[in-house]
């Protein structure tokens, strides 16, 4: 049985209720129940992969099942404010009811007399909507010197099979990982030196084509294998690092800055003493300013010699994103899984936390931001607190701290809009 509550609401996840009206979106959801039976009140339509709450399931653009008196039952996208939703018992009679008119929640008893209002809180006309993260921009940075073809490691970690060379295993790397995060990363690629670089110094071994490769845009895994040698090719050239990083930062600087931007630097050791006017505090004056414009480095090193880690480990501190788990500061990898490992770990890190809210609530102060079965609290500042706060009023979120890494776990965020009783 339905008996009279203070408030109610239909969960639709990942769907979500929204106040205003739905006449735009196409989207319609109506309620009903039956006044006989032993069946629980219930909000139904068709679509079969529609998750359900406790005593109801709500999908798409469907309409309730079962009967109500007259027509003031239904709620849809036609947007009209001036019907009621009956919720009646369902034991065979109709002695109790709650009743959600114009924003007022009451309460009817068997003998048909109606209780004060009661004052609180209550859903809004219903409008399904869906609120995802905004994609990050991330730039790969790719060392495609001549020894990533020349040196080889394990790739499968099968002593029966054969070992590969280091732009093999990152190609197959960068081809999972791109298309595994399509929709929920932005990719763009730098190489250094340039793809048609040849071994000798005096004959482009060390040079760098301005701008990038491929530039960053949505859905963009197809690009991002077309601009780079395919996993075949014997790459040539020298380490012209801090050429390289250098015009990944021109690039990434000049992109919107309300957008999280990211450079992940991939490389197999330090940068070439063959190179003229190749200085590693250039570069590491190039990785810090970067930071301090709100642009973070990765840095991943494929089997980097002990002997020549310095470079990588002063870049990675600089970048502001050293290795969490060590020992080393860049991610250390000495086989193709280690190396998948390293960057997936490194792009659940970007994902990102803020989030567009369409529609705008009407009365953002009773707007509610749930996951799963948690609802997370609004916090003062991001900086230091869990919660969520308006990044744009009204329009735009961020979720901090925990409620971040949680939100990253599940990959699923509802917005819950209510109403003052009128």
């Amino acid at each position: 049985m339905i008996r009279a509550r203070s408030k109610w609401l239909l969960v639709l996840s990942p769907l979500l209720l929204a106040c205003g009206d739905s006449g735009a979106k196409g989207d319609s959801l109506s309620a009903s129940a039956s006044a006989s039976g032993n069946n629980p009140t219930s909000a139904s339509e068709t679509s079969a992969d529609t998750p359900t709450g406790t005593g109801a399931s709500a999908t798409e653009g469907g309409t309730a099942s079962g009967s109500t008196s007259n027509d003031a039952g239904s709620a849809g996208s036609s947007g009209g404010a001036t019907g009621s939703t009956s919720l009646m018992g369902t034991s065979g009679d109709a002695s109790d009811a709650t009743t959600v008119s114009s924003g007022v929640t009451t309460a009817t008893s068997g003998d048909g007399s109606t209780t004060t209002p009661i004052d609180e809180p209550v859903p809004c006309q219903i409008e399904t909507t869906k609120i995802t993260p905004i994609p990050p921009d991330l730039l790969f940075v790719l060392d495609k010197s001549g020894s990533m073809a020349i040196e080889k490691w394990d790739h499968d970690e099968n002593p029966q099979t054969p070992i590969v060379t280091r732009w093999f295993s990152l190609y197959g790397v960068v081809d999972s990982v791109v298309k595994t995060f399509n929709k929920t990363v932005n990719f763009g690629v730098k190489l250094y030196p340039k793809i048609d670089a040849t071994p000798w110094a005096d004959q482009g071994a060390c040079d760098v084509n301005p701008g990038v490769e491929v530039e960053i845009a949505p859905m963009n895994a197809v690009a991002v294998l077309a601009g780079i040698p395919g996993a075949a090719v014997n790459v040539e050239g020298g380490t012209p690092m801090e050429t390289g990083l250098k015009e990944a930062f021109t690039y990434l600087n000049a992109l919107d800055p309300a957008k999280q931007r990211f450079a992940l630097m991939i490389a197999d050791g330090e940068i070439s003493k063959t190179c003229p006017g190749e200085v590693i505090f250039e570069a590491l004056g190039a990785v810090s300013s970067a930071y301090d414009n709100g642009i973070p480095t990765y840095v991943v090193g494929i089997d980097v010699d002990p002997s020549t880690s310095d470079q990588l480990t002063a870049l990675a501190e600089a970048g502001g994103k050293a290795n969490p788990n060590g020992p080393e500061l860049f991610y250390q990898t000495t086989n193709q899984a280690e190396l998948q490992a390293a960057i997936q770990q490194i792009i659940d890190d970007t994902l990102s936390c803020v989030i567009d809210v369409d529609p705008e609530p009407s009365e953002p102060e009773l707007f509610q931001v749930w996951i799963g079965n948690d609802q997370i609290p609004a916090a003062a500042d991001c900086a230091k607190d869990d919660g969520w706060v308006w990044t744009k009023p009204h329009i735009q979120i961020e979720l901090c701290n925990a409620a971040c890494a949680k939100l990253k776990k599940s990959n699923a965020v509802e917005a819950r809009y209510y109403c003052e009783p009128k």
